[in-house]
């Protein structure tokens, strides 16, 4: 969501689409994705220079 806040457009979050902690624990991420994802971050961590 854009906003105006002294004279500068900002885009703010809009957090009423995320859900509550509760529902935020039934969410489950299958070990596949994990690794896809931890393998992803590694690329990106290298070729930023960062180890």
């Amino acid at each position: 969501m854009l906003m105006e806040i002294n004279g500068e457009i900002i885009d703010l979050i809009d957090d009423s689409k995320m859900p509550s902690a509760e529902e935020s624990k039934k969410i489950v991420i299958p070990e596949e994705l994990r690794e896809k994802m931890r393998k992803s971050e590694d690329e990106l961590a290298h070729k930023l220079g960062y180890y």
